[in-house]
This record gives C-alpha cells, sequence and structure tokens, in this order.
C-alpha cells in the first residue's frame, strides 16, 4: 500500500514553554536556523511522503506563511536583490504539497483529536504517517527513520507500523512502553503500558508517537472516546491498541538520537545537538566551558 501522506500536529499551545509559546508557536520554536517542525517535515520527504496536512489552531496563518509563502515577506526581499534568501524560501515551499486543517475547540483534546480532523482530508485508499510537530529524530549518518519506518511497513505487510527507541529500564516509568510479539524477522505490538514502575515494564522499548495507519484502523480512530485515565484526553494508542487486537502493527526500533521540543531543557538539548553536528557551530560550543564556574 502506497504511504505518500503524512498528517502533522501542530494544534497545541505549547503550555510546557509559557510564556513564549504566548508569542511563538512551538511547532516554529528555532533549532538553529529552522522551525522544530521542518525537522519532521524533511524527514517524512526522505521517507517518500509528498503531501502534508497540518492540523492546526484556528486563526494561526505563521505554518502557512512558513510553507506556502508570505507575499509581504518576498517583496521586500525581492525589493532589495535578495534572491538567494527568495530561493531558499521557494524551496521550502516547492517540497510538498501542504494543506492546513483547523482543528475547533470542540474537537477535544489529546492526540486523538487532530487525527480525527484530519480524517475527512485523506487520500483514499492509502496508507499516512501521524506524527507530532515538536519532536523529530535526529542522525547524522544520513539516514532517516521515518524512511525505514515505511520501509518495515511496506515488507512486513502489515496493516500498521509504529515507531519504537529504547530506553534503559531505570527511565521507562516516565514513557509509554511497548508490549511485542516476535514473528519471524519483525516485531508487532500487542499492548501500551502506560508509565510501568520499576521491574513491570513489558520491554524497554517506548512509543515516541510516529505511526504509520491505514484506511482499515480509520474507524478504530472514529471509535476512541476519552480514556478515563488521561483527564479528558483522547488518545490515538487506544485506537492503536484496539486495532493491534485485530491486525499486525509492525514495530520500527529509531536508530536516531530523540529530541522533544516541548520543554525549555528538551529545546535546549535539540540545539545543542544539533548545533555539534555543524563544523561553523564548533567555536560557538565552545564557549560554554567559559560560563562554567570555576572554583
Amino acid at each position: 500500500m502506497k504511504v505518500t501522506t503524512a498528517i502533522i500536529f501542530a494544534s497545541g499551545f505549547g503550555s510546557r514553554m509559557l510564556p513564549v509559546t504566548a508569542a511563538v508557536q512551538k511547532e516554529l520554536l528555532p533549532i538553529l536556523d529552522r522551525p522544530v517542525i521542518d525537522y519532521v517535515v524533511s524527514d517524512c520527504i526522505a521517507a517518500g511522503i509528498t503531501q502534508i496536512i497540518f492540523v492546526i489552531r484556528p486563526n494561526s496563518h505563521a505554518l502557512q506563511d512558513y510553507y506556502v509563502g508570505n507575499t509581504v515577506l518576498e517583496s521586500h526581499l525581492e525589493r532589495f536583490g535578495k534572491h538567494t534568501a527568495i530561493e531558499k524560501l521557494r524551496d521550502i515551499h516547492g517540497q510538498a504539497t501542504f494543506t492546513f486543517v483547523e482543528q475547533p475547540e470542540s474537537a477535544g483534546y489529546g492526540t486523538g483529536a487532530p487525527l480525527k480532523v484530519a480524517i475527512p482530508h485523506l487520500p483514499k485508499d492509502e496508507a499516512f504517517v501521524v506524527c507530532s510537530g515538536d519532536d523529530f529524530l535526529w542522525r547524522t549518518d544520513g539516514g532517516s527513520d521515518m524512511k525505514a519506518l515505511v520501509e518495515a511497513f511496506t515488507a512486513s505487510g502489515a496493516t500498521g507500523a509504529i515507531m519504537s527507541l529504547e530506553r534503559p529500564d531505570e527511565e521507562l516509568h516516565k514513557y509509554g512502553v511497548l508490549e511485542v510479539a516476535k514473528e519471524g524477522e519483525w516485531e508487532y505490538l500487542r499492548e501500551f503500558v502506560e508509565k510501568p514502575a520499576l521491574g513491570e515494564a513489558p520491554s524497554n522499548m517506548i512509543n515516541i508517537s510516529k505511526y504509520i495507519m491505514t484506511p482499515q484502523m480509520v474507524p478504530y480512530v472514529k471509535a476512541v472516546k476519552v480514556n478515563s485515565k488521561s483527564g479528558g484526553e483522547l488518545y490515538v494508542t487506544d485506537a492503536i491498541v484496539a486495532a493491534a487486537r485485530e491486525y499486525k502493527i509492525v514495530v520500527q526500533r529509531a536508530k536516531g538520537a530523540y529530541l522533544d521540543s516541548g520543554s525549555a531543557a528538551g529545546w535546549l538539548k535539540a540545539n545543542l545537538t544539533v548545533a555539534a553536528s555543524r563544523p561553523e557551530m564548533a567555536e560557538v560550543l565552545s564557549l560554554r566551558n567559559n560560563f562554567v564556574t570555576k572554583e
């Protein structure tokens, strides 16, 4: 089954990053000279995605300005002869077909809400990628974890796919942990255990909210109800686990560094990690030592 479409969630308010997110959408916070969501988009494009559906807040236009174009900015650049800058922007606009779908407040809260909103805009009879816009996998070897996820989905013949990341035992209590079953060369999802107590995790594989879903899984998404343990949230994972009881959902282990910019510490780590791979940043990074107080 073809995978040419991705849904990227960008409708949250970024409460963990207030007050800056009162003015700047959290998915547009910079990781060096690019917004965090652009790293997500790049990984999707590396996987062969040609259409990206952004689920956004009502009356927010910043993502459109970045991915479709800002005529005022481009006119300004043209007037001052900044043709290189214009070409950089047009390269961004030409990466894929971008669609923007507003998520009304009535849609609810949680990862299931933007997915439900996006479903009517999906191509029929195709699989699709689902991911959030404020975290990404960073690789310096030229590889793409999203491409690897699509390849695992295709090669295994599964009905869906989920990206996972290995974490040490002492960290598993902070995450949703996958219970898997191995069949031949593939691992398949059986269940999620949310924030297990130490020693009770079914594996060391955590969910990092990057999926491939198919039309067979859409009824499970539409049927998702508010999770009684979630404080009123609709969970994508409830739909995926329900589907996994009927279909094979293949698990792919990520190789990249997982960078979550949804908190101040995570945002800083993401910037430092990406900067470390850029030779021109070496001198700036070395300046950190000057801010360490020595006894």
